[in-house]
């Protein structure tokens, strides 16, 4: 199956620091390449990354094996309209 660049999403999921390393490791697991970009505040890190859409459920999944809470992954419209914006 060939994704469009319009199923392309912004996924983010914020957590404590102190689990970024395992959140990671967590997305490693996943059959894709996971290209996430760190955003650290004092009390949490939002870990971004794109992915398409048929993923989702694969990288839920995965999240929740791993004892996160997918229910906080959050995915905005497709990367392809905040490209075409700047």
């Amino acid at each position: 199956m060939t994704e469009s660049i319009a199923d392309l999403l912004l996924i983010s999921i914020a957590i404590p620091p102190r689990d970024v390393e395992h959140l990671l490791d967590a997305l490693a697991r996943l059959p894709y390449s996971i290209n996430a970009d760190l955003k650290y505040e004092e009390w949490q890190t939002t870990v971004e990354f794109p992915a398409y859409r048929s993923w989702l459920p694969n990288v839920r999944g995965v999240l929740a094996s791993r004892g996160f809470n997918a229910a906080r992954l959050k995915y905005s419209q497709p990367v392809m309209s905040l490209q075409s914006a700047l």
